[in-house]
């Protein structure tokens, strides 16, 4: 049985990491832990998590800087791929944003184009003329 999710807890993080890593698009770079995706849902994001009889087999995390909404870490259990489930997790993601009235953003690999191509059939498009830029080793100033 399949349901749709925003509910978060320990219990479903582990079921995420797990997914995440199956899915390639978890980096312990990215600092997606625990704690960093407690403090953006308490702050206005939302996960939301698909199951398969209790178990994480999709996520789409929102966050948004009131200005934009941005779409992370969208991704599907390659079991459950190609039978609607992203099409319907990401329609959830823009209704969410479009309450918000904010704009959706995201990111996608060169290399995933199915991905590219569930964004292109939902009317995203490609932002020409930039180039993503990222700083990952940011130290806190009382950590110097």
């Amino acid at each position: 049985m399949f349901e749709i999710s925003s509910e978060f807890n320990q219990n479903i993080f582990s079921q995420i990491i797990q997914l995440w890593k199956i899915t390639g698009v978890g980096n312990p770079a990215r600092g997606d832990n625990f704690t960093s995706i407690k403090k953006s849902l308490d702050h206005g994001g939302k996960i939301f998590t698909l199951l398969n009889n209790q178990k994480v087999i999709g996520t789409c995390w929102l966050t948004h800087d009131f200005r934009r909404s941005y779409i992370h870490h969208m991704a599907i259990h390659p079991d459950y791929q190609n039978a609607g489930h992203g099409r319907k997790i990401l329609e959830l993601a823009l209704e969410y944003s479009q309450e918000l009235g904010l704009q959706a953003k995201l990111e996608v690999h060169k290399n995933n184009p199915h991905a590219q191509n569930l964004y292109k059939k939902q009317g995203f498009k490609l932002l020409d003329g930039y180039e993503v830029y990222i700083k990952r080793d940011i130290k806190k100033q009382n950590e110097e």
